[in-house]
């Protein structure tokens, strides 16, 4: 078996990473991962849109290769990437024949490296979420759209991880030999062990968190910001008239949670709860806890893998219509997709939700067998292909 050897650069440890990175080297890669920042892995690390400091409470330093430039939490401002820019160029083109995996474009230097592999022909690769409609939602000058373009249509193999994310990228002219199907995934193993652990103690969990085990819980999981319409969603089941027949469990952090309490104590709904911040290894109580999971989140959202972790727990899901995953994870079998700021339609949805309760379960069975496929194996197994697409290429070019 031909070595294939693999560099992947990123901005820091992500939990939803880092298990394709051990899969790959379960898988025979020789991997070497490049964070530009340490970010909450092994230390506290304050975070502005959850509003907290926190350490992630799962590993995830251990089981592949890597190497940390910044020892801390980064800003990603002019003259930390200039500082950092030699060891990190030095690493990313230290070996001609290594293909190098970009994960997104978060930084400049992103980009620099890019342009530079590019033209120095070594091989390079891109893993990106972008969706046509999240890439409109941000303007941009037209400069570097095409940059961006251009960059694209010159990489060794590009890895889409859903529908949208390769109608972006066939829309940026880069050809279906060069797109490789890297399905977006979570740890399904570790939520389903943790979820079937959990489940047969509900109703003393809810009772623990003071929820009422016999009343149906809508749930919203995520940062209480902005752009994943939390307060949208209490609107919506207050108008519903939801709050004397079902919960509404809020778990994340956010600088909407002081709004969401005041609104929620106006109108006097005390089935609505806020359980605030679950690190990693507690996250599988979020959907043992709450029965439907709520995505309402605007066009940035350019997958959603809560959807991911509540298709696999077996609860149905509500999303918007902008949610990137929608095309892939959420059909009328197993969900709703809403449009995006229509409170009246949110309302309805969450009211023939409510009437069909006694489906949940079912509907929960097909939602995890939609999810079924999207595991770190499948994305390994697709950073394969794309590793032996460019070694081919690269012995064409050699005869």
């Amino acid at each position: 078996m031909e070595r294939r050897d693999l560099r992947i650069f990123t901005s820091h440890p992500v939990q939803y990473q880092v298990p394709l990175f051990r899969g790959l080297v379960a898988s025979g890669v020789n991997v070497e991962v490049g964070f530009y920042h340490q970010g909450a892995a092994g230390r506290k690390a304050y975070d502005d849109e959850f509003g907290i400091e926190f350490e992630w409470d799962i590993d995830l330093l251990n089981g592949y290769p890597y190497r940390i430039f910044l020892p801390q939490q980064a800003n990603y401002k002019t003259n930390e990437q200039l500082k950092l820019t030699p060891q990190i160029l030095s690493w990313a083109l230290g070996d001609k024949k290594t293909p190098l995996l970009l994960v997104g474009w978060f930084a400049e230097i992103v980009w620099l490296i890019w342009f530079i592999c590019i033209m120095a022909r070594n091989p390079t690769m891109v893993l990106c979420e972008t969706t046509p409609i999240s890439f409109l939602a941000t303007p941009k000058p037209r400069w570097r759209e095409s940059l961006l373009k251009w960059l694209l249509q010159h990489t060794s193999a590009c890895l889409f991880i859903g529908t949208r994310n390769r109608a972006f990228l066939s829309n940026m002219g880069v050809p279906n030999k060069r797109l490789f199907y890297t399905p977006y995934s979570i740890d399904n193993q570790r939520f389903e062990t943790q979820y079937g652990l959990l489940s047969p103690r509900r109703s003393e969990l809810c009772h623990q968190h003071r929820l009422n085990p016999d009343l149906p819980t809508f749930l919203f999981c995520g940062k209480l910001i902005l752009k994943k319409r939390p307060l949208q969603l209490l609107e919506a089941y207050l108008a519903a008239g939801l709050q004397n027949r079902a919960q509404l469990l809020y778990v994340g952090e956010g600088i909407l949670r002081p709004e969401i309490a005041r609104r929620a104590r106006n109108a006097n709904a005390k089935h609505v709860h806020i359980l605030g911040f679950l690190n990693q290894s507690q996250m599988p109580l979020a959907y043992v806890l709450g029965e439907i999971l709520c995505l309402i989140s605007d066009p940035t959202e350019t997958w959603g893998l809560v959807v991911n972790e509540a298709l696999v727990c077996g609860r149905p899901v509500i999303v918007s219509e902008t949610v990137g995953c929608a095309p892939d994870l959420v059909s009328p079998q197993n969900g709703w997709v809403v449009p995006l700021d229509d409170l009246q339609a949110l309302t309805k949805t969450l009211l023939n939700a409510y009437d069909r309760r006694a489906e949940w379960e079912s509907m929960g069975h097909i939602g995890q067998k939609k999810v079924a496929r999207h595991t770190f194996g499948t994305m390994a197994v697709g950073m394969s292909l794309a590793l032996d697409s460019i070694a081919v290429t690269s012995r064409r070019q050699i005869q």
